[in-house]
């Protein structure tokens, strides 16, 4: 029990209770490897340097946001919290999206993660569409920044195949920017799989993703969805997040959003539907939230984000009631208050007041498969991702056993010197602010 295992001692918050114990972390896996009792401390035959003694500290799972748009973090500064969904895309995104470069990328998306461990978030899941027709140019970025910041990273790769002829210029640019063909899509997710494959980086995944039925084709929901479900990946979906998209379904797909997936389903058009994760979800029926369940679908919500552009609100009593697993993301920080999940959590709590504590208690720490080991849940086996805290306060932060905050402080990057000077000059200079 030397040199590959690292010892920590402290009070876990465990499932049932909090209790002081020892975690003996396997570091060549990333993996908690067994938890024993705090008084066999002195008898572990481990060199100090592996031995880290937190007892007057509670140790608790890494938060996971499940739902992110990295690159986003690089708009932060220009939005005006009053805008609306459509105001907000069209002076961000469909304004800006198309000169982004794979420096811009790297910056933002390394903002943005440095943030949210900062926050406790050990785990984050991204859907990436800004290809720009550099193939996986701007992709390899994203994964380079949570590489180096040391989040762990469940990166979908989104197919986007919808141009809007009718739509302003700019956004009809993005469109063309971001548009990939059915079969370049999955030529180029799995270019990136095969690179990232050789990595053997367990706390990466690369996986195919779709963006929403107003940005994708149906003949690209099938194949998408198809792919994920050969490939063993969670598909991201962004559902009903306005009105609009219902309606647009409706005219186009004869049905509501998951009428039309279930109807997908039924007619053998696709093999499954239990491994989509169906962002928003805030305009769907009572009929829609009883197939997500009885699908065995997954939801995210993203409160602040919905509020702040006056997108509505998800009914989350309806899906908890159903017993539908609801997990909880940020979207992109600059259509957000900041990119903690805590206060995204404490926040869907507070406008949902009817939604019990036994109810909420998991809200947003749900185990989640990554890879052949489950990530937020302190288990032997599963992921070494904690969280060391004072009270409520960060002071440690660790993710496969490696730590990379201390202190409060990030240790893999200097925040100031390598991100947040180079973005501002970077961002000048292209956005020519």
């Amino acid at each position: 029990m030397v040199g590959k295992e690292l010892a920590i001692k402290g009070t876990f918050v465990f499932e049932n209770g909090e209790e002081l114990k020892i975690a003996i972390i396997d570091r060549d896996k990333g993996l908690f490897k067994e938890f024993l009792a705090a008084g066999e401390w002195n008898n572990l035959d481990f060199p100090s340097e592996a031995k880290v003694d937190y007892s007057s500290f509670r140790i608790a799972p890494g938060d996971f946001n499940a739902h992110s748009h990295p690159e986003q973090s690089i708009y932060v500064e220009m939005v005006d919290p009053t805008w609306d969904l459509a105001t907000w895309c069209r002076h961000t995104i469909y304004r800006y999206s198309v000169s982004l470069t794979p420096k811009l990328v790297y910056l933002a998306c390394a903002r943005a993660f440095s943030r949210m461990v900062s926050y406790g978030i050990t785990s984050v899941m991204v859907s990436f569409y800004c290809h720009n027709r550099r193939g996986n140019e701007l992709d390899r970025e994203v994964l380079r920044a949570a590489r180096d910041v040391g989040i762990r990273l469940y990166f979908g790769r989104m197919h986007y195949d919808v141009i809007s002829q009718t739509a302003y210029p700019e956004k009809r640019e993005s469109q063309h920017s971001y548009f990939e063909t059915i079969d370049g899509a999955e030529r180029n997710y799995k270019a990136l799989q095969k690179e990232v494959e050789a990595w053997n980086d367990p706390r990466v995944i690369v996986a195919p993703s779709l963006h929403s039925f107003h940005a994708n084709t149906l003949d690209a929901m099938i194949h998408g969805i198809n792919l994920g479900y050969q490939e063993g990946r969670k598909v991201q979906l962004h559902l009903s997040e306005d009105e609009g998209d219902v309606r647009l379904s409706e005219e186009q797909f004869g049905g509501r959003p998951v009428d039309v997936l279930y109807r997908l389903y039924q007619e053998g058009k696709v093999a499954s539907l239990s491994h989509l994760i169906l962002s928003d979800c805030i305009w769907t029926s009572e009929e829609e939230k009883d197939l997500i369940a009885q699908s065995g679908m997954n939801v995210v919500l993203n409160p602040r984000m919905n509020d702040r552009v006056k997108a509505g609100r998800a009914d989350l009593k309806a899906f908890l009631r159903r017993g539908i697993p609801v997990y909880v993301g940020t979207d992109g920080e600059a259509s957000n208050d900041d990119l903690s999940i805590e206060r995204e959590i404490a926040y869907l709590k507070k406008i949902n007041p009817a939604v019990s504590y036994e109810e909420s208690k998991k809200l947003g720490y749900l185990p989640f498969d990554f890879h052949d080991f489950k990530i937020g849940v302190l288990e032997p086996q599963a992921a070494a991702d904690f969280k060391v805290l004072d009270g409520e306060k960060l002071v440690d932060l660790y993710v496969g056993g490696a730590r990379i905050v201390e202190g409060g402080e990030l240790r893999t990057i200097d925040v100031e010197k390598d991100i947040e000077n180079p973005l501002k000059l970077e961002r000048a200079n292209i956005f020519k602010l």
